[in-house]
Protein backbone atom coordinates (compact mmCIF):
# COMPACT_ATOMS: atom_id res chain seq x y z
CA UNK A 1 0.00 0.00 0.00
CA UNK A 2 1.32 3.52 -0.35
CA UNK A 3 -0.41 7.08 0.78
CA UNK A 4 0.42 9.81 -1.60
CA UNK A 5 0.10 12.93 0.76
CA UNK A 6 -0.98 15.86 -1.01
CA UNK A 7 -3.36 18.66 -1.60
CA UNK A 8 -4.76 17.36 -4.76
CA UNK A 9 -8.68 17.69 -5.49
CA UNK A 10 -11.00 16.92 -7.29
CA UNK A 11 -13.32 18.73 -9.09
CA UNK A 12 -16.25 18.10 -6.94
CA UNK A 13 -14.78 18.86 -3.87
CA UNK A 14 -13.07 21.60 -5.18
CA UNK A 15 -16.40 23.51 -5.95
CA UNK A 16 -18.08 22.55 -2.13
CA UNK A 17 -15.08 24.05 -0.35
CA UNK A 18 -15.02 26.76 -2.50
CA UNK A 19 -11.11 26.48 -3.33
CA UNK A 20 -9.74 28.60 -6.16
CA UNK A 21 -5.89 28.65 -5.52
CA UNK A 22 -5.08 24.99 -6.03
CA UNK A 23 -3.10 23.62 -8.93
CA UNK A 24 -4.87 22.05 -11.20
CA UNK A 25 -2.05 20.95 -13.13
CA UNK A 26 -0.52 19.00 -9.61
CA UNK A 27 -3.61 17.51 -8.66
CA UNK A 28 -3.61 15.80 -12.25
CA UNK A 29 0.11 14.83 -11.45
CA UNK A 30 -1.08 13.00 -8.11
CA UNK A 31 -4.13 11.05 -9.22
CA UNK A 32 -2.49 9.66 -12.71
CA UNK A 33 0.44 8.51 -9.93
CA UNK A 34 -1.87 6.94 -8.11
CA UNK A 35 -3.89 5.29 -10.92
CA UNK A 36 -0.40 4.04 -12.58
CA UNK A 37 0.52 2.61 -9.05
CA UNK A 38 -2.79 0.49 -9.23
CA UNK A 39 -2.08 -0.61 -12.89
CA UNK A 40 0.77 -2.21 -10.70
CA UNK A 41 -0.70 -3.89 -8.34
CA UNK A 42 0.03 -1.47 -5.51
CA UNK A 43 -2.53 -0.04 -3.46
CA UNK A 44 -3.12 3.60 -3.67
CA UNK A 45 -4.61 5.95 -0.76
CA UNK A 46 -4.74 9.59 -1.24
CA UNK A 47 -4.22 11.35 1.76
CA UNK A 48 -4.80 15.02 0.98
CA UNK A 49 -5.27 18.30 2.57
CA UNK A 50 -8.17 19.39 0.63
CA UNK A 51 -7.60 23.08 1.62
CA UNK A 52 -6.65 26.39 -0.43
CA UNK A 53 -6.78 30.23 0.86
CA UNK A 54 -9.33 30.35 3.78
CA UNK A 55 -12.00 33.73 3.05
CA UNK A 56 -12.66 34.80 6.75
CA UNK A 57 -16.18 33.15 6.06
CA UNK A 58 -15.83 30.42 8.75
CA UNK A 59 -17.51 28.33 6.71
CA UNK A 60 -16.20 24.93 7.78
CA UNK A 61 -16.25 21.15 5.88
CA UNK A 62 -15.96 18.09 7.57
CA UNK A 63 -13.35 15.61 6.58
CA UNK A 64 -14.46 13.26 3.22
CA UNK A 65 -13.85 10.02 1.67
CA UNK A 66 -14.30 9.38 -1.70
CA UNK A 67 -12.90 7.75 -4.62
CA UNK A 68 -11.39 9.98 -7.76
CA UNK A 69 -10.81 8.20 -10.75
CA UNK A 70 -11.06 5.03 -8.84
CA UNK A 71 -8.30 5.67 -6.45
CA UNK A 72 -9.72 5.84 -2.47
CA UNK A 73 -9.08 9.61 -1.47
CA UNK A 74 -9.18 10.84 2.01
CA UNK A 75 -9.69 14.89 2.40
CA UNK A 76 -8.69 16.35 5.66
CA UNK A 77 -11.20 18.61 7.37
CA UNK A 78 -11.04 22.02 5.95
CA UNK A 79 -12.48 25.72 7.82
CA UNK A 80 -12.45 28.92 6.09
CA UNK A 81 -11.85 30.70 9.11
CA UNK A 82 -8.19 31.30 9.45
CA UNK A 83 -6.01 29.78 11.92
CA UNK A 84 -8.32 27.02 12.22
CA UNK A 85 -7.22 26.32 8.56
CA UNK A 86 -4.03 25.51 9.40
CA UNK A 87 -4.75 23.52 12.35
CA UNK A 88 -6.90 21.39 10.72
CA UNK A 89 -4.36 21.02 7.87
CA UNK A 90 -1.58 20.14 10.07
CA UNK A 91 -3.74 17.69 12.64
CA UNK A 92 -6.71 16.43 9.99
CA UNK A 93 -4.64 13.52 8.40
CA UNK A 94 -3.32 11.96 11.74
CA UNK A 95 -6.02 9.89 11.94
CA UNK A 96 -6.05 7.72 8.96
CA UNK A 97 -2.04 7.72 8.50
CA UNK A 98 -2.14 5.68 12.15
CA UNK A 99 -5.34 3.72 10.90
CA UNK A 100 -3.33 2.78 7.54
CA UNK A 101 -0.17 1.80 9.54
CA UNK A 102 -1.93 -2.12 10.02
CA UNK A 103 -0.54 -3.06 6.27
CA UNK A 104 2.30 -4.89 6.53
CA UNK A 105 4.11 -3.47 3.34
CA UNK A 106 3.68 0.34 3.14
CA UNK A 107 4.95 3.52 2.34
CA UNK A 108 3.87 7.09 2.52
CA UNK A 109 4.80 9.38 -0.64
CA UNK A 110 5.17 13.40 0.36
CA UNK A 111 4.32 15.51 -2.54
CA UNK A 112 6.68 18.74 -1.75
CA UNK A 113 8.27 19.56 1.41
CA UNK A 114 5.51 21.32 3.24
CA UNK A 115 5.22 22.63 6.81
CA UNK A 116 1.40 21.28 7.09
CA UNK A 117 3.17 17.76 6.25
CA UNK A 118 5.76 18.09 9.29
CA UNK A 119 3.06 16.23 12.04
CA UNK A 120 2.67 13.27 9.44
CA UNK A 121 5.95 12.95 8.83
CA UNK A 122 7.33 12.51 12.09
CA UNK A 123 4.59 10.09 12.49
CA UNK A 124 4.85 8.36 9.41
CA UNK A 125 8.72 7.74 10.73
CA UNK A 126 7.44 6.25 14.32
CA UNK A 127 4.71 3.79 12.36
CA UNK A 128 7.31 2.06 10.30
CA UNK A 129 5.86 3.59 7.12
CA UNK A 130 8.79 3.89 4.29
CA UNK A 131 9.21 7.33 3.25
CA UNK A 132 9.76 9.27 0.36
CA UNK A 133 9.41 12.52 -0.59
CA UNK A 134 8.49 13.61 -4.15
CA UNK A 135 10.22 16.76 -4.96
CA UNK A 136 8.15 19.11 -7.61
CA UNK A 137 9.83 22.85 -7.03
CA UNK A 138 13.06 24.12 -5.51
CA UNK A 139 12.96 26.30 -2.87
CA UNK A 140 14.48 29.84 -3.05
CA UNK A 141 15.37 30.35 0.32
CA UNK A 142 18.54 33.14 0.42
CA UNK A 143 17.67 35.86 2.72
CA UNK A 144 17.70 36.44 6.43
CA UNK A 145 14.32 36.91 7.22
CA UNK A 146 12.63 34.92 10.11
CA UNK A 147 10.10 33.34 7.27
CA UNK A 148 12.94 32.94 5.08
CA UNK A 149 14.91 31.14 8.08
CA UNK A 150 11.98 29.20 9.06
CA UNK A 151 12.27 27.93 4.80
CA UNK A 152 15.08 26.23 5.70
CA UNK A 153 14.34 24.27 8.42
CA UNK A 154 11.42 22.35 6.38
CA UNK A 155 13.43 20.92 3.73
CA UNK A 156 16.12 19.84 6.45
CA UNK A 157 13.36 17.91 8.23
CA UNK A 158 12.33 16.20 5.28
CA UNK A 159 15.36 14.98 4.21
CA UNK A 160 16.12 13.73 7.63
CA UNK A 161 13.01 12.12 7.74
CA UNK A 162 12.21 10.33 4.03
CA UNK A 163 14.82 8.26 4.55
CA UNK A 164 13.68 5.55 1.70
CA UNK A 165 14.20 8.01 -1.46
CA UNK A 166 12.89 10.74 -3.52
CA UNK A 167 10.93 11.05 -6.91
CA UNK A 168 12.54 13.83 -8.91
CA UNK A 169 10.22 16.25 -10.84
CA UNK A 170 13.70 17.11 -12.99
CA UNK A 171 17.29 15.75 -13.14
CA UNK A 172 18.44 19.32 -11.47
CA UNK A 173 16.58 18.31 -8.41
CA UNK A 174 19.17 16.59 -7.02
CA UNK A 175 21.22 18.93 -6.12
CA UNK A 176 18.49 20.55 -3.17
CA UNK A 177 18.15 17.12 -1.39
CA UNK A 178 20.33 14.68 0.22
CA UNK A 179 17.54 12.37 0.18
CA UNK A 180 19.08 9.39 -1.91
CA UNK A 181 18.82 7.21 -3.94
CA UNK A 182 16.21 9.52 -6.38
CA UNK A 183 14.47 8.76 -8.98
CA UNK A 184 13.30 11.37 -11.83
CA UNK A 185 9.40 10.59 -12.19
CA UNK A 186 8.19 13.10 -15.17
CA UNK A 187 4.39 11.99 -14.82
CA UNK A 188 2.05 9.36 -17.07
CA UNK A 189 1.61 10.14 -20.85
CA UNK A 190 -2.02 9.48 -21.09
CA UNK A 191 -5.01 10.67 -23.88
CA UNK A 192 -7.29 9.93 -26.53
CA UNK A 193 -4.68 10.08 -29.17
CA UNK A 194 -7.17 8.81 -31.73
CA UNK A 195 -8.58 12.24 -32.05
CA UNK A 196 -7.86 13.52 -35.33
CA UNK A 197 -5.23 16.47 -36.35
CA UNK A 198 -4.21 18.61 -38.90
CA UNK A 199 -7.27 17.66 -40.90
CA UNK A 200 -8.60 21.28 -41.37
CA UNK A 201 -7.25 24.46 -42.10
CA UNK A 202 -6.62 25.69 -38.54
CA UNK A 203 -3.89 25.42 -36.05
CA UNK A 204 -5.26 25.45 -32.55
CA UNK A 205 -2.64 26.33 -29.53
CA UNK A 206 -3.34 25.39 -26.20
CA UNK A 207 -1.79 28.20 -23.30
CA UNK A 208 -2.74 26.37 -20.00
CA UNK A 209 -2.05 26.47 -16.38
CA UNK A 210 -1.01 29.25 -14.44
CA UNK A 211 -0.83 32.43 -16.58
CA UNK A 212 1.88 34.61 -15.68
CA UNK A 213 5.09 35.94 -16.46
CA UNK A 214 7.05 32.95 -14.61
CA UNK A 215 5.16 30.72 -17.36
CA UNK A 216 6.08 32.73 -20.52
CA UNK A 217 2.69 34.12 -20.63
CA UNK A 218 4.00 37.74 -22.04
CA UNK A 219 6.31 36.27 -24.64
CA UNK A 220 3.27 34.50 -26.14
CA UNK A 221 0.99 37.93 -25.56
CA UNK A 222 3.77 40.10 -27.74
CA UNK A 223 3.80 37.27 -30.01
CA UNK A 224 0.36 37.41 -30.78
CA UNK A 225 0.20 41.09 -30.64
CA UNK A 226 3.38 41.58 -33.16
CA UNK A 227 1.39 38.94 -35.67
CA UNK A 228 -1.76 40.85 -35.92
CA UNK A 229 0.31 43.74 -36.63
CA UNK A 230 2.13 42.39 -39.42
CA UNK A 231 -1.02 40.09 -40.64
CA UNK A 232 1.34 37.14 -42.48
CA UNK A 233 -0.39 34.73 -44.22
CA UNK A 234 0.10 31.87 -42.07
CA UNK A 235 -1.35 33.32 -39.48
CA UNK A 236 -4.85 33.66 -40.50
CA UNK A 237 -5.10 29.95 -39.63
CA UNK A 238 -3.78 30.33 -36.01
CA UNK A 239 -6.25 30.24 -33.02
CA UNK A 240 -5.02 30.32 -29.27
CA UNK A 241 -6.86 28.67 -26.56
CA UNK A 242 -5.85 30.16 -23.22
CA UNK A 243 -7.26 28.33 -19.59
CA UNK A 244 -6.03 29.14 -16.08
CA UNK A 245 -5.88 31.75 -13.77
CA UNK A 246 -3.13 33.94 -12.69
CA UNK A 247 -2.16 37.73 -13.09
CA UNK A 248 -2.00 37.59 -17.15
CA UNK A 249 -5.52 36.79 -17.54
CA UNK A 250 -6.86 39.69 -17.86
CA UNK A 251 -4.50 40.61 -20.77
CA UNK A 252 -5.49 37.76 -22.57
CA UNK A 253 -8.99 38.27 -22.33
CA UNK A 254 -8.30 41.77 -23.38
CA UNK A 255 -6.29 39.94 -26.73
CA UNK A 256 -9.56 37.91 -26.99
CA UNK A 257 -12.03 40.84 -26.83
CA UNK A 258 -9.95 42.89 -29.50
CA UNK A 259 -10.23 42.22 -33.47
CA UNK A 260 -7.57 40.74 -35.25
CA UNK A 261 -5.61 37.37 -36.58
CA UNK A 262 -5.18 35.30 -35.18
CA UNK A 263 -8.32 34.66 -32.82
CA UNK A 264 -7.71 34.49 -28.81
CA UNK A 265 -10.20 32.47 -26.90
CA UNK A 266 -9.84 32.51 -23.14
CA UNK A 267 -11.95 30.15 -20.78
CA UNK A 268 -10.36 31.07 -17.28
CA UNK A 269 -10.47 28.66 -14.78
CA UNK A 270 -12.56 25.30 -16.09
CA UNK A 271 -13.26 21.96 -15.14
CA UNK A 272 -11.49 18.93 -15.77
CA UNK A 273 -14.16 17.35 -18.25
CA UNK A 274 -14.07 21.08 -19.97
CA UNK A 275 -10.04 21.40 -20.10
CA UNK A 276 -9.88 17.85 -21.80
CA UNK A 277 -12.83 18.96 -24.45
CA UNK A 278 -10.75 22.02 -25.40
CA UNK A 279 -7.59 19.84 -25.38
CA UNK A 280 -8.90 17.51 -27.71
CA UNK A 281 -9.55 20.24 -30.43
CA UNK A 282 -5.88 21.31 -30.42
CA UNK A 283 -2.66 20.89 -32.86
CA UNK A 284 0.14 22.52 -30.66
CA UNK A 285 0.76 22.60 -26.73
CA UNK A 286 2.76 25.63 -25.71
CA UNK A 287 4.95 25.00 -22.33
CA UNK A 288 7.42 28.45 -22.36
CA UNK A 289 8.56 29.20 -18.95
CA UNK A 290 11.31 31.25 -19.34
CA UNK A 291 14.90 30.29 -19.97
CA UNK A 292 16.75 31.40 -17.73
CA UNK A 293 14.45 31.98 -15.02
CA UNK A 294 13.79 31.06 -11.53
CA UNK A 295 11.49 27.76 -12.34
CA UNK A 296 13.78 26.92 -15.79
CA UNK A 297 16.21 23.95 -14.10
CA UNK A 298 14.14 23.55 -10.78
CA UNK A 299 10.76 21.95 -11.88
CA UNK A 300 9.42 20.25 -15.10
CA UNK A 301 6.59 21.23 -16.75
CA UNK A 302 4.25 18.24 -16.69
CA UNK A 303 1.85 19.48 -19.10
CA UNK A 304 4.75 18.30 -21.96
CA UNK A 305 3.69 14.94 -20.70
CA UNK A 306 0.01 15.62 -21.31
CA UNK A 307 0.34 17.22 -24.35
CA UNK A 308 2.65 14.85 -25.88
CA UNK A 309 0.86 11.82 -24.36
CA UNK A 310 -2.51 13.29 -25.93
CA UNK A 311 -0.76 13.97 -29.69
CA UNK A 312 -0.66 17.28 -29.37
CA UNK A 313 2.73 18.90 -30.82
CA UNK A 314 4.94 20.51 -27.89
CA UNK A 315 6.27 23.79 -28.63
CA UNK A 316 8.43 24.39 -25.46
CA UNK A 317 11.51 26.42 -24.29
CA UNK A 318 14.20 24.44 -23.58
CA UNK A 319 14.26 24.11 -19.95
CA UNK A 320 14.71 21.75 -17.70
CA UNK A 321 14.44 17.85 -18.40
CA UNK A 322 12.34 18.77 -21.30
CA UNK A 323 14.90 18.06 -24.75
CA UNK A 324 16.27 15.44 -22.41
CA UNK A 325 12.77 13.42 -22.65
CA UNK A 326 11.25 14.13 -25.80
CA UNK A 327 14.35 15.00 -28.15
CA UNK A 328 13.32 15.46 -31.76
CA UNK A 329 9.94 15.06 -30.43
CA UNK A 330 9.04 18.46 -29.70
CA UNK A 331 10.02 22.10 -30.95
CA UNK A 332 11.86 24.29 -28.77
CA UNK A 333 12.87 27.94 -28.25
CA UNK A 334 16.37 28.78 -26.62
CA UNK A 335 15.96 32.35 -25.83
CA UNK A 336 12.74 34.44 -24.34
CA UNK A 337 11.94 36.16 -27.87
CA UNK A 338 8.71 36.38 -29.07
CA UNK A 339 10.60 36.87 -32.76
CA UNK A 340 11.83 33.13 -32.33
CA UNK A 341 8.50 32.43 -31.10
CA UNK A 342 6.76 33.72 -34.51
CA UNK A 343 9.52 31.66 -36.27
CA UNK A 344 8.47 28.66 -35.02
CA UNK A 345 5.30 28.67 -35.31
CA UNK A 346 5.46 30.08 -39.00
CA UNK A 347 7.82 26.75 -40.08
CA UNK A 348 4.68 24.96 -38.16
CA UNK A 349 2.01 26.27 -40.10
CA UNK A 350 3.98 26.12 -43.38
CA UNK A 351 4.82 22.67 -43.17
CA UNK A 352 2.15 20.98 -41.58
CA UNK A 353 3.16 17.26 -42.39
CA UNK A 354 7.06 17.84 -40.92
CA UNK A 355 4.33 19.57 -37.56
CA UNK A 356 2.37 16.30 -37.71
CA UNK A 357 5.27 13.44 -37.96
CA UNK A 358 7.04 15.97 -34.95
CA UNK A 359 3.68 15.35 -32.86
CA UNK A 360 3.94 11.39 -33.84
CA UNK A 361 7.19 11.22 -32.27
CA UNK A 362 6.71 13.43 -29.04
CA UNK A 363 3.74 10.96 -28.23
CA UNK A 364 5.62 7.65 -29.11
CA UNK A 365 8.49 8.71 -27.19
CA UNK A 366 6.35 9.71 -24.38
CA UNK A 367 4.55 6.91 -24.39
CA UNK A 368 7.66 4.96 -24.67
CA UNK A 369 8.62 6.53 -20.99
CA UNK A 370 5.95 7.52 -19.47
CA UNK A 371 2.99 5.10 -19.98
CA UNK A 372 0.59 4.09 -17.12
CA UNK A 373 1.56 0.35 -17.05
CA UNK A 374 6.06 2.05 -17.35
CA UNK A 375 5.59 4.61 -15.13
CA UNK A 376 3.90 2.31 -12.36
CA UNK A 377 5.93 -0.43 -12.69
CA UNK A 378 9.13 1.88 -12.14
CA UNK A 379 8.12 3.25 -8.99
CA UNK A 380 7.07 0.27 -7.58
CA UNK A 381 10.56 -1.18 -7.72
CA UNK A 382 11.80 2.30 -6.72
CA UNK A 383 9.19 2.29 -3.24
CA UNK A 384 9.21 -1.55 -2.48
CA UNK A 385 12.80 -2.82 -4.81
CA UNK A 386 10.44 -5.64 -6.64
CA UNK A 387 8.76 -6.35 -9.71
CA UNK A 388 4.98 -7.27 -10.25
Amino acid sequence: MVLVVCNALDDVTRMERRITTDSPAASRKVFLMAQALRLAGVRPVVLSLGRGRADGSGDAFAAKVCRVGGVPTIYAPFSHRRGLSELLSLLGLLKPLRRLARHPRRAVIFYNRIPAYLPLLRAASRLGYRSVLDLEDGEVTAGRSLKERLARIVPAQFDRHCRDGALLACSALEAMTTVRPVHCYYGTAVGDVDVPRWQTDRITCLMSGTLAPDTGAPLLIEAIRRLRTRQPDWAAALCFEVTGKGESLAAFEQLAAEPGLPRVRVHGRTSDARYLEILRGCEIGLALKPVGGALADTTFPSKVIEFAGSGLLVLSTDISDVRRLLGEGARYLERNDPELLIERLAAIATDREAAARCARLGRQTAERHCAPSRAGEDLRQFLFGETA
